[in-house]
C-alpha cells in the first residue's frame, strides 16, 4: 500500500509540473518558438498587375518579416504599387479588400473573413477613402 501511495504522489507531482509548465508557456511565459515551423505572423497585401488589383499573402517569424515577405511576393510577381495591407500574429483572419474602379485598397482583421472584410471597409471609411460596396477580397488568411 505504501508503494501505491508513493506512486500516486510521484504521478501527481509530474502532472502538476506539466500543468505549471504548459500554463507558463501559454500565459505570457518566456519567449520561444510558438509553432514548430516558426511562422507565427501572417500578412496580406496587394499590388497592380496588368492594370488589375491582385492580392498576396505571406508568413514570417515576426510581423515585420511577414510584412517584408508579402511585399517581396508582390514584387516577384511583377506587380507595381505593392503594399502590406494587414498583418497579425493573433488568432484572427485578415483580408485585403480592393476596389478595381477607384484603386482603393484596405486591410482588415476579425474572427472570420466576413468580419475582417467589414473591418477593412471601416478602415477605408476612417481614412476618407471609402470602398465601393462591390469591392472584392484580394487576399485572405485565416488560422
Amino acid at each position: 500500500m505504501v508503494a501505491f501511495a508513493r506512486y500516486t504522489a510521484v504521478f501527481a507531482t509530474g502532472v502538476l509540473a506539466a500543468v505549471v509548465w504548459a500554463g507558463s508557456a501559454w500565459a505570457d511565459g518566456p519567449g520561444g518558438v510558438v509553432e514548430p515551423d516558426g511562422d507565427i505572423s501572417v500578412a496580406v497585401g496587394s499590388g497592380v498587375l496588368d492594370v488589375a488589383l491582385v492580392g498576396f499573402s505571406a508568413t514570417g517569424p515576426t510581423n515585420e518579416a511577414a510584412s517584408a515577405a508579402v511585399i517581396a511576393a508582390c514584387q516577384q510577381a511583377g506587380a507595381l504599387d505593392c503594399s502590406r495591407d494587414e498583418v497579425t500574429n493573433d488568432n484572427l483572419c485578415i483580408v485585403s479588400v480592393g476596389d478595381d474602379g477607384s484603386g482603393v485598397v484596405a486591410g482588415g482583421a476579425g474572427p472570420t473573413v466576413e468580419t475582417a472584410r467589414d473591418d477593412a471597409f471601416r478602415h477605408a471609411q476612417e481614412a476618407n477613402a471609402p470602398l465601393d460596396p462591390n469591392a472584392r477580397i484580394l487576399a485572405s488568411a485565416c488560422p
